[in-house]
């Protein structure tokens, strides 16, 4: 190469250098641009995405709050979720968590339940009878005596005091079940029915399983009312019961230890047909006693008016079921129906009601005439009065055994 050509190439290299220095610049501002840009579009999706997950959560806590039933139910699962933790620690699993074998109905909810049910439980927690007396039809004597436990109960609850034990006498069916119910609740307290006859027949089991009922009554917090219905197949006098029969007089103590003492968290309800059978110590336990007798005309009117509005008329305006009346006189029959039902339980009347409503539904046109309503009350009679001839026939101790006397107006 000549020393002009060598000269020309070294003129040249600076220029050549400077153009790729150029390029190379430009090429590194447009790759910075384009990652500027890159990050400026991700912090945008990204607050985007902020902003309408904020709008999104802003509603639907907004629609939370307004929404009381909602808010109720989170609030009662989550404290009874903390109070079934709070037990487990305390070892009460069994007592807070389900209900002992024992008791085959219970106004009590359990976490289990609550977690599982919210929103039936909080309306069962805020519903309470407005009526003490809301379904129960009594004798004026009796019903006055009712209302009166039912404020002495409820005074007690409110200020933590002792509760007082009732006993309830009378024949199936007379309302002594739904009393128990009834006072429970107007009082603001738990119950938890359980039968004598069930414990009887445990055997070896019986004491164990009545350990835990106590221990389960004990951990209350609203206050238990226990019923036992039919309590004299479980307390009778040892006199009366099978000598050999050792199970059970260990249950009996059992309960009898449990009950020595009023009690601040339970208060015991026995329902019973025979309450002259009652182990004599039981007795030493209750500070009430309630006779509750079949009714009487006026009380069988008013069940008849209850029970007809409830099964045939209420379903009649409603209009939702296939059902009609044809026109009646309401007035004179049901003091007809009261007199030729002398002798019938409150339990009876229902089951007569709901029959005839029964009745309607089974004719071609869904109408209940005044000659369907008697004849069916003819033959409901009739077997009324077959089912008491074969219970006499069971002699002393059954029900039915002695006649019934007339139960005329007053």
């Amino acid at each position: 190469m000549s020393k002009d050509a060598v000269n020309l190439v070294q003129m040249q290299e600076p220029t050549l250098q400077l153009e790729e220095q150029s390029k190379l610049k430009l090429v590194n501002e447009e790759n910075l641009r384009k990652q500027e840009e890159s990050v400026q579009k991700h912090h945008q999706t990204f607050f985007a995405s902020i902003r309408t997950a904020v709008t999104m959560f802003g509603e639907r806590f907004r629609a939370f709050v307004t929404d009381r039933d909602t808010v109720t139910a989170t609030v009662i699962g989550l404290t009874l979720l903390a109070v079934g933790v709070k037990s487990a620690k305390n070892g009460f699993i069994e007592a807070r968590l389900w209900k002992p074998s024992l008791v085959s109905e219970t106004s009590s909810i359990t976490v289990l339940e609550a977690l599982q049910h919210p929103f039936q439980v909080s309306r069962r927690l805020f519903s309470r009878p407005q009526d003490m007396l809301e379904g129960v039809v009594l004798h004026p004597s009796l019903e006055e005596r009712v209302r009166d436990i039912a404020i002495t109960t409820r005074n007690t609850k409110q200020n933590s005091g002792l509760y007082r034990n009732v006993l309830l006498y009378g024949p199936p069916g007379t309302g002594k079940t739904l009393f128990a119910k009834n006072l429970a609740l107007y009082s603001g307290m738990d119950y938890a029915i359980t039968t004598g006859e069930d414990l009887a027949l445990m055997g070896r089991e019986g004491v164990t399983a009545m350990h835990k009922l106590f221990d389960w009554a004990n951990t209350s917090r609203r206050g238990l009312l226990l019923f036992m219905d039919d309590a004299d197949a479980f307390l009778r006098k040892r006199a009366t019961e099978d000598i050999s029969n050792y199970h059970l007089r260990v249950a009996q103590n059992a309960f009898l230890k449990h009950t020595k003492e009023r009690s601040n968290k339970f208060m015991l309800v026995l329902g019973s047909r025979h309450p002259q059978q009652l182990h004599r110590d039981i007795h030493d336990r209750i500070d009430v006693i309630l006779h509750f007798d079949l009714p009487w005309s006026e009380e069988l009117e008013r069940l008849l008016r209850m029970y007809f509005d409830k099964y045939v008329l209420k379903p009649l305006t409603e209009g939702k079921q296939r059902l009609k009346l044809a026109p009646l006189d309401y007035e004179s029959k049901w003091e007809e129906i009261s007199e030729m039902t002398d002798g019938m339980s409150g339990r009876e009347i229902a089951q007569l009601a709901q029959s005839c409503q029964a009745k309607a539904y089974a004719s071609k046109d869904g109408v209940l005439t005044e000659a369907m309503l008697d004849a069916h009350v003819d033959d409901f009679i009739e077997k009324h009065q077959e089912k008491m001839r074969w219970l006499k026939k069971e002699g002393p101790g059954g029900v039915g055994s002695e006649p019934t006397p007339s139960r005329g107006r007053q």
